[in-house]
């Protein structure tokens, strides 16, 4: 680039940001506020709108019953026949890991993997956890790594099948802000939104590059 050519860009730039460019230029905008934490909805009907439009499927478990009827059938569908399982509360309270020996797949505890987790983890098929909070407005899973509840359960398996009571959906991101302000933090935090994928490569899009290849989330709606 010549230096007029140059001089010619950044006058265009500067008149712009004073407000005297030419049509289609952007003008200054006053400052937007932050929305205020908590204010949108808290349920499952637009947690669900939001996650499934960016590819996880979703079903809402009325009864522990029909939780573990969902889980059971997520390993029929996806042929597991191998799975880790978080050492969660909610898993706890629909029996998880006896429904999943029940439909005849193997299950392994976090305690139960080598130092470097995340080699034996991709031979195995899901990994279920529970969450720490879902966001409504996003349909995001907030997972929090801690003690027999490892992030790569979430991120190395070929699925993840996420358990989320009722009570953990928060509306949006300032909301949740507000409760990891709360209290110490764990040693990391993942927003999960959507499936693992990519576009980097030719604008091809591709999933499963970056971590599972599917999401299914089954809202325990007695919890």
């Amino acid at each position: 680039m010549n230096a007029c050519a140059k001089m010619a860009i950044l006058g265009r730039l500067r008149a712009a940001v004073e407000g005297v460019g030419p049509a289609g230029f952007p003008r200054p905008a006053p400052a937007q506020g932050l929305r205020r934490a908590g204010a949108g909805a808290a349920d499952f009907a637009v947690f669900a709108g939001a996650l499934t439009a960016l590819g996880p499927t979703f079903e809402l478990a009325r009864t522990p019953d029909e939780a573990r009827a969902a889980v059971a059938g997520a390993v029929a569908r996806h042929e597991v026949r191998t799975a880790v399982a978080w050492d969660h509360p909610d898993l706890a309270a629909v029996g998880a890991v006896a429904v999943i020996e029940g439909a005849g797949a193997s299950v392994l505890s976090p305690d139960d993997l080598p130092g470097r987790a995340c080699p034996s983890l991709a031979a195995v098929d899901m990994g279920i956890t529970g969450v720490a909070y879902a966001l409504g407005a996003t349909g995001s899973l907030i997972l929090t790594a801690g003690p027999s509840m490892p992030r790569s359960a979430a991120l190395v398996p070929r699925l993840h099948l996420a358990l989320v009571a009722r009570s953990r959906l928060l509306p949006d991101l300032p909301a949740l802000c507000d409760r990891l302000a709360g209290g110490p933090m764990p040693s990391a935090v993942n927003c999960v939104t959507g499936v693992s994928s990519t576009g980097d490569i030719e604008f091809v899009y591709v999933r499963g590059v970056h971590g599972p290849l599917a999401v299914h989330v089954i809202g325990l709606d007695w919890l």
